[in-house]
């Protein structure tokens, strides 16, 4: 585990554990979710695309009331940590028919973390379903793990072997959600399915043997649908 991915988990954690102590805390959430890429994360395009692919990640929630405020007014704390595999084998192929030489690249894949807050509000539909709406921004920090580039000649020598590496910075991100809840046992436990879109354009300089350092920029857009556990605060 690199240094950047300890900061980025660590700062996951603190504003999670900061929320959570500086509101009166009304619920905290978990589940899982399928990760699917959109735009240019997902495109398989060489200017730009993300050759992500669909993939799983976890997520912590809580909602935390002001003082003040109507109980349907919550301050939402959203953090998750998800995996996207990338489609090299595409990737390869985009550059064999772009150079006109067999190109080969070993396995990657993104591990974007997420730590947002904003505001949330939440309608009753009936006594035990509760439709809600949330909108939230804070930072991400996408880890990319490194491939390897063999490019053969018509004689299958190889004439060019590079380990690309990726050095992701934290970015800027925004998120907006929308969840319908159900209640299982009331005041306790509840069941929440879930949506939401996550934007982020991220700095990345990318590295290699004989290559010089190209700062560059990638627009992370990815569309989640999962479920939760809801547990309520008596």
């Amino acid at each position: 585990m690199t240094h950047k991915i300890r900061i980025a988990i660590l700062s996951f954690l603190l504003i999670g554990v900061f929320t959570i102590s500086s509101f009166a805390q009304e619920e905290t959430s978990f589940g899982a979710f399928i990760a699917s890429p959109v735009g240019k994360f997902k495109s398989t395009d060489l200017d730009g695309g993300g050759f992500a692919k669909q993939g799983w990640g976890v997520v912590l929630d809580s909602k935390n009331n002001i003082k003040g405020l109507p109980e349907a007014f919550t301050v939402y704390f959203h953090g998750t940590y998800q995996w996207n595999e990338m489609d090299t084998e595409t990737l390869a192929k985009e550059f064999t028919a772009g150079l006109g030489n067999r190109t080969e690249i070993s396995d990657s894949k993104y591990s974007p973390i997420l730590t947002t807050i904003g505001p949330a509000y939440e309608f009753s539909l009936t006594e035990k379903i509760k439709f809600g709406v949330n909108g939230t921004a804070g930072i991400i920090f996408n880890n990319t793990k490194a491939f390897s580039i063999k490019v053969y000649d018509s004689n299958n020598t190889v004439i060019v072997n590079e380990l690309i590496n990726f050095d992701n910075k934290v970015a800027f991100a925004y998120s907006f959600g929308a969840e319908l809840k159900f209640v299982l046992i009331p005041d306790l436990i509840g069941l929440s399915l879930y949506t939401d879109y996550t934007s982020a354009n991220q700095s990345t300089d990318i590295t290699s043997q004989n290559i010089q350092e190209n700062d560059s920029f990638q627009k992370l857009q990815y569309f989640n649908i999962g479920a939760k556990l809801v547990f309520k605060k008596k």
